[in-house]
């Protein structure tokens, strides 16, 4: 049991690590050196708060453990949720700015559109499996 927990906390600082250092390389491949140093400290630091908290007892982190119990999950579920629907108010709201400016909108409006098909296919699919 203890091995397929440290598998789960591994995997997920592992994945945390690759995405952040791979943000960090495109950084310092568009011109911006500082910004992946800058960039590639944060996300070792999260990795290693990530290791830390992951250790500890409580809800959260029994969920970077990927093991929480049935509340621990719906607390997850929820807050997973909450921030979907932060980042697609920005998105909306980064779409009106940039018409009202003037400027391309794609970006942000290609960040709207990826989250409302992914709402409507998850609607169609969560239906069909109750």
């Amino acid at each position: 049991m203890k091995a397929a927990i440290m598998q789960k906390r591994t995997l997920g600082i592992a994945v945390l690590l690759v995405l952040g250092g791979s943000i960090a390389v495109a950084s310092a491949i568009g011109g911006d050196p500082s910004g992946a140093v800058v960039l590639a400290a944060f996300y070792l630091l999260s990795g290693v708060g990530v290791w830390l908290w992951s250790r500890r007892s409580g809800d959260v982190a029994a969920l970077l453990r990927s093991e929480g119990d049935e509340r621990q999950r719906a607390v997850d579920l929820r807050a997973t949720a909450i921030s979907g629907l932060a980042m697609g108010a920005f998105a909306i709201a980064g779409t009106i700015v940039q018409l009202a400016r003037g400027e391309d909108p794609t970006m942000f409006a290609l960040v709207c559109m990826v989250g409302g098909v992914a709402y409507s296919v998850a609607v169609g699919v969560l239906r069909a499996r109750n």
